[in-house]
């Protein structure tokens, strides 16, 4: 059974006036005026009226309450929540499984879920809220359970606040009951607000870290308790190293009278502007304006200081020299609907990062250890082994970390041209013309489509408006489709049941589901007609006479690949325009498949192989296929309404995925992988870990931002999805595998027809073993290579499934051998003699 969704609209009243307190004016040295004051507890504004909050001085509205049902069957309870909600305005969705639970709560994340535990012979509550816990420790969402009344001893409520329960409450049909008991949860004062109050704070200090200036803030006794990224540019300390000591400390004082001004300005509570001497990590003496601000308590007492510098002097050659190119810090913003888990940190990641931590590290230290060895990756590893043993902070460190970025560029050999001479046109013409200037000039693209693409889209917003409303009965799957296709967003997703269910249409309505669940129609201008045409006639360019290579493998690529782009790393590295062009690179990226392998189109002079000179023959087809039937019609071409630009770099990043989906490139790029997640990603201690309040720092995986640190995740996200079927729940890894071995059978057989060189002489029909052939497959591709994904995603059930799998087949290999035996030991058992008498 499917959930049964009743969902509400909240519609708010106009927000009232609210004046803001005015800010604190700011004066110059001397001044007898106070700082600002330092921000109350979160209040609440006319809730009733406009939802809105302050924070400090930060106003922002709040969504309303959603609430998720688990009943397993609908009787006056149940109803009573639903009219109580209903009567409150708020959200609400009501299924009755756990598995129909955890699909919603995985795509909505509800912020209250009313798990009815009264009846055991339905579901297990308590291992469903464990469940709903353990797969979102992040989450804010409160569970309450919902019991009997009892007649005799009250029971122990310690079992389900165990199980994650915040509450109990016990079964009362009143509907005004229920009603107040919505309010009461809704206007609670700690779990709900602070959960605001930390995404608010996480803004302000993801908007601290790009700003023009260093920004320190010191407590009362000027000991620093944060300081910003510029702040660690300008001085050469890390954060790590600044915070909890003084900053007194890196100061150093032309006389004693600026020192004398300083300390007094600061203890009468006053705002101090002048110039101060920084002395950096490396011995250097910086000048800076420098202006010191003081929060003030409700005590009238400062119990913050807030110190912003400019250099007045300007960089020195080790600034230049350590400077990375400053352009990797302009990224546009994430859409905030699939962005808030980002900023969303809860007092329980502390101790999921303490769970996973020895599993994690394991992960990360893989990366260090890998034991593939190139000529290449010897003088990486050489290069590391000086880095580490010159120190750091000084030049030679920061000229050897530059040239092991420049080593480890997958365009090692392509020109990376900074900039030509106005002054000389031809040179220009030559570079714009001749070059690549696609992957120069990505991160600017990046920038363009945060900003021009807006416009664009903004503009077609009401005809793709009307057109959504006209289109929306164009395809309509049945209610088993449906259901089925709620699950979208788990691993365990069934894509051979909806094959059956669809006669092999799959592609369109799984595609409409996720490119929806990505915003992709927003983001790209058009309405859902316009992209249920285009995946309908890419899936019928696909050949549904193949075994394997069909539009239910598309389909399949194209829901692992949504899977890994909803992970941490990549929601905190990709942006919209790059998720939109994986989805769409595993969309087309084996149409017109002829299910034969690129060896065999060169072997019968083919012309597609003459096309593309024998080199990657079939990715180069299924790249430039995709885009010839996407511009095909103006009614399925899905990039219409994209400017030049943005057209250009989303083009680039889909080609550049189809065509690392080639086998003959596996090697070499998973080996750039596993160099970049090693140069970027250190593993943290126990202690890093709790200062941190969980996780891994963002500080110390900031090189994984670069545009082509980016590009080469994008690459192993489609090359995993391509290959990702023996990694399924093993029903299906079997159905896949025995698909992918009919193809190989059918190219072997056609190759002896045609007396060609037979490129697998294993995949022969009358002898090929399918569970060796199999296991071989992974021993040589997968198994290292999901390992090392799964150090970089963290997805534990897509690896650990592999290894069952991989014991799977060498199980059912045993077994069909051992009946090999025992078939011919019957054969050639000699017969029984006959008794004469």
């Amino acid at each position: 059974m499917g959930c049964a969704p009743s969902a509400v609209n909240v519609s708010r009243k106009p927000a009232s006036k609210v004046v803001a307190p005015e800010e604190p004016q700011t004066k110059g040295e001397g001044d007898q005026s106070e700082g600002g004051r330092e921000p109350s507890d979160l209040q609440l504004i006319s809730k009733e009226a406009d939802y809105s909050m302050f924070y400090g001085k930060m106003k922002f509205r709040s969504n309303s309450m959603t609430i998720l049902l688990v009943f397993g069957k609908e009787d006056a309870q149940c109803e009573a929540f639903r009219k109580a909600a209903d009567k409150g305005n708020y959200q609400t969705t009501l299924t009755k499984t756990p598995e129909s639970a955890i699909e919603s709560f995985a795509e909505n994340q509800q912020d209250l879920v009313i798990i009815d535990c009264r009846h055991s012979k339905h579901f297990d509550a308590v291992k469903l809220c464990k469940t709903l816990k353990e797969r979102h420790p992040r989450g804010h969402s409160r569970f309450l359970a919902l019991t009997n009344k009892c007649d005799k001893d009250e029971p122990s409520v310690l079992p389900l606040l165990n199980a994650g329960f915040s509450r109990r409450l016990v079964e009362n049909t009143n509907i005004t009951s229920c009603y107040n008991e919505l309010l009461s949860i809704d206007h609670s004062e700690l779990e709900y607000r602070s959960h605001q109050q930390v995404q608010t704070s996480a803004a302000m200090y993801h908007a601290l870290n790009h700003v023009s200036e260093s920004i320190e803030i010191t407590d009362s006794k000027f000991r620093t308790e944060f300081v910003n990224r510029l702040w660690e540019k300008q001085t050469g300390y890390s954060s790590k190293e600044a915070i909890g000591t003084e900053f007194q400390d890196k100061l150093q004082v032309d006389n004693c009278n600026e020192e004398q001004t300083l300390v007094y300005h600061a203890k009468k509570n006053q705002i101090w502007e002048g110039q101060q001497s920084i002395r950096r990590k490396n011995g250097d003496i910086i000048r800076c304006k420098c202006r010191i601000i003081p929060m003030m308590s409700n005590s009238n007492t400062a119990s913050r200081y807030i110190l912003v510098r400019q250099t007045v002097d300007g960089y020195s050659q080790w600034d230049r020299l350590k400077d990375i190119d400053s352009k990797t810090h302009d990224k546009i913003v994430r859409s905030q609907i699939r962005r808030d888990s980002y900023f969303s940190l809860t007092s329980s990641e502390v101790s999921y990062a303490g769970m996973m931590y020895q599993r994690r590290k394991d992960s990360i230290t893989r990366f260090h250890t890998m034991t593939i060895e190139t000529p290449l990756s010897r003088v990486i590893n050489m290069l590391y082994e000086a880095q580490t043993s010159s120190g750091t902070g000084n030049i030679v460190h920061s000229a050897l970390e530059k040239v092991l970025d420049i080593l480890q560029s997958t365009e090692l050999f392509s020109p990376h041209i900074h900039q030509v001479k106005e002054e000389d046109p031809l040179t220009s013409d030559y570079v714009d013309g001749l070059c690549d200037r696609t992957a120069i000039n990505s991160q600017t693209n990046r920038q363009i489509y945060g900003q021009k693409n807006s416009i664009s889209s903004s503009s077609s917003k009401l005809q793709v408006g009307v057109a959504s409303k006209q289109s929306l009965s164009m395809y309509k799957p049945s209610a088993e489709v449906q259901s089925l296709l709620q699950g979208n967003a788990t691993w365990s997703f069934d894509i051979i049941q909806l094959e059956s269910l669809t006669n092999k249409n799959v592609l369109v309505p799984l595609g409409i589901k996720i490119f929806e669940r990505f915003g992709a129609m927003e983001l790209l201008g058009i309405d859902e007609h316009v992209m249920a045409s285009w995946l309908k006639l890419i899936s019928d360019n696909y050949h549904s006479g193949n075994p394997y290579h069909n539009a239910t493998h598309a389909a399949d690529v194209l829901q692992a690949t949504a899977y890994f782009l909803d992970k941490m790393r990549p929601k905190k590295l990709l942006d919209a325009q790059e998720e939109i062009a994986a989805l769409i690179a595993a969309v087309i990226h084996d149409v017109d498949h002829p299910a034969r392998s690129s060896s065999f189109l060169v072997n019968t002079k083919n012309d597609l192989a003459i096309l593309y000179n024998d080199i990657a023959v079939l990715e180069n087809h299924h790249a430039a296929k995709g885009f010839q039937l996407t511009h095909k019609s103006d009614n399925s071409n899905i990039l219409k309404n994209l400017d030049r630009e943005v057209y250009e770099s989303l083009r680039h990043n889909v080609i550049d995925m189809v065509l690392a989906t080639e086998m003959a490139k596996h090697f070499e790029h998973l080996q750039k992988f596993i160099h970049l997640c090693a140069a970027n990603i250190k593993p943290v201690s126990e202690d890093d870990l709790e200062k941190k309040s969980g996780g891994s720092s963002s500080a110390m995986e900031s090189g994984l931002d670069s545009p082509e640190n980016r590009r080469q995740i994008l690459r192993m996200v489609i090359k995993c999805a391509d290959v990702s079927n023996p990694a399924r729940d093993t029903h299906l890894a079997d159905r896949w595998a025995r698909r992918i071995a009919e193809e190989y059978f059918q190219q072997t057989e056609d190759e002896h027809r045609k007396n060609l060189p037979v490129m697998m002489p294993h995949f022969d029909r009358n002898t090929c073993s399918i569970p060796h052939s199999q296991y071989k497959f992974m021993e040589v591709f997968l198994l290292s290579m999901f390992e090392h994904w799964d150090g970089f995603l963290d997805i534990p059930e897509v690896y650990e499934q592999l290894q069952k799998n991989y014991k799977y087949w060498k199980d059912v290999e045993i077994q069909e051998k051992q009946e090999k035996q025992s078939a011919v030991a019957t054969e050639t058992s000699p017969a029984t003699p006959a008794v004469l008498s």
